[in-house]
C-alpha cells in the first residue's frame, strides 16, 4: 500500500501510520525473542504468513535485512540487534503514554483510597460509608483491606488517603483520631451456666478457656487489661486467638470455651446457639482510630470523617 496523500489533517495521517508501525515493532520484537516464526506467530495469535509479510515489509521500510533465515534457523542480524533496542524503547514509550493518559482520565474524577484493618470492619463502618456516598456520588471510593503494618506503610507512601485501625500509631506526619470505643462482649454457648441474661465480670471467666478476637492480629492480650496485676485478670486463660469472628463463633459453638470480642464485631453476628453477654468491668475497651496525613483535608475526606464520627442511632 502506498503512502497517504499529504493532508493538513494530521490526525488522519497518524491514524494510518501509528498502528502500522507499532504492530510491526511488536511482531519484530516477538520474533526476535523467539527466533522461530511458528512460535512467534503463536504468541501473537496471527498466521505465520502474516508475520512473514509484516517482517518483510519492515525490512523493506528500513532498507536492511533484520533476520538471517534458513529452513531450520532464524537469527538476528547486526542491524536487527540494533533495531531491537530501538523497538523496545518505542513500545515502552507507547505503553507509558497510554498509562499516563489513563491515569489522567481517572484522576479527573476525585478518588478516595481508604484502608481498613479487617477486624474493625463492621456494620458501623459500612453505614458511615453508605451515608457519605449518598452525599458524594461523584467521588470514586476505593476500600482496601490491610493489616496494621501494611496500612501504615501505604499511608506513609501516599497510597492511601486514610486508614481505619484498632491500634493508634504515633508517627511523624500522621494524625490519629479516635473514632469510638467498644466494650468487650462474651460469646457463651447457650445452656452454659454463664449464658443467663446478665452482664458478666472477668471473675466469672477465670475458670473458663477463652478465645479472644483481638482488634489487631499483632495485639497483645495483656494490653486489654485495665490492671494486669489484678489477680482476677491475671488468672484469665487465653486458650485460642482465632483469625476471624466466624472462627471464634465456631470455637464457641463447638463447646470449646467462651469467646471475647468487641461489641461492634458482635453486633454483626447472629448465632442461635450462642448468647452474647456484656462485660461489666476489668477489660479496657477496644478503640477504633482513623489515621491520615497531617496535610489539609479534601472536602470529600472531611465529609467521610464526619460520617465516621456519627454514633449510630
Amino acid at each position: 500500500m502506498g503512502a497517504p496523500e499529504r493532508s493538513n489533517d494530521t490526525r488522519a495521517v497518524t491514524a494510518w501510520i501509528r498502528p502500522l508501525e507499532l504492530r510491526q515493532y511488536r511482531y519484530f520484537i516477538v520474533l526476535a525473542e523467539e527466533l522461530h516464526f511458528a512460535r512467534a506467530a503463536g504468541r501473537l495469535n496471527v498466521g505465520q504468513s502474516n508475520l512473514s509479510r509484516e517482517i518483510r515489509s519492515l525490512e523493506h521500510q528500513v532498507g536492511l535485512r533484520l533476520f538471517y533465515r534458513t529452513s531450520r534457523h532464524t537469527e538476528l542480524t547486526a542491524a536487527g540487534e540494533r533495531l531491537l533496542e530501538h523497538a523496545r524503547r518505542v513500545l515502552a514509550a507507547e505503553e507509558h503514554a497510554r498509562l499516563a493518559i489513563g491515569e489522567f482520565k481517572r484522576s479527573a474524577k476525585e478518588r478516595l483510597r481508604i484502608g481498613i484493618c479487617e477486624r474493625v470492619a463492621c456494620s458501623r463502618v459500612a453505614a458511615a460509608f453508605a451515608a457519605w456516598r449518598g452525599t458524594h456520588p461523584e467521588v470514586d471510593l476505593r476500600i482496601v483491606s490491610r493489616s496494621g503494618r501494611s496500612l501504615l506503610a501505604e499511608l506513609e507512601a501516599g497510597l492511601l488517603d486514610a486508614g481505619i485501625t484498632a491500634i493508634p500509631v504515633a508517627e511523624p506526619g500522621l494524625v490519629v483520631e479516635r473514632l469510638w470505643r467498644d466494650a468487650w462482649v462474651a460469646a457463651v454457648p447457650k445452656g452454659h451456666a454463664l449464658s443467663s441474661p446478665r452482664a458478666l465480670d472477668p471473675a466469672d471467666l477465670t475458670r473458663e478457656p477463652l478465645a479472644i478476637l483481638l482488634p489487631d492480629p499483632l495485639g497483645n492480650p495483656d494490653q486489654l487489661m485495665v490492671d494486669p496485676q489484678t489477680p482476677t485478670v491475671r488468672s484469665l486463660f487465653i486458650a485460642e486467638r482465632p483469625s476471624s469472628a466466624t472462627a471464634l463463633m465456631t470455637w464457641v459453638e463447638a463447646g470449646c470455651g467462651i469467646g471475647l470480642l468487641s461489641a461492634s464485631q458482635a453486633a454483626d453476628l447472629a448465632h442461635p446457639s450462642v448468647a452474647l453477654r456484656a462485660l461489666n468491668r476489668g477489660l479496657a475497651p477496644t478503640e477504633v482510630h482513623l489515621l491520615r496525613g497531617d496535610g489539609a483535608l479534601s472536602p470529600a475526606l472531611s465529609g467521610l470523617i464526619e460520617c465516621l464520627r456519627v454514633r449510630p442511632a
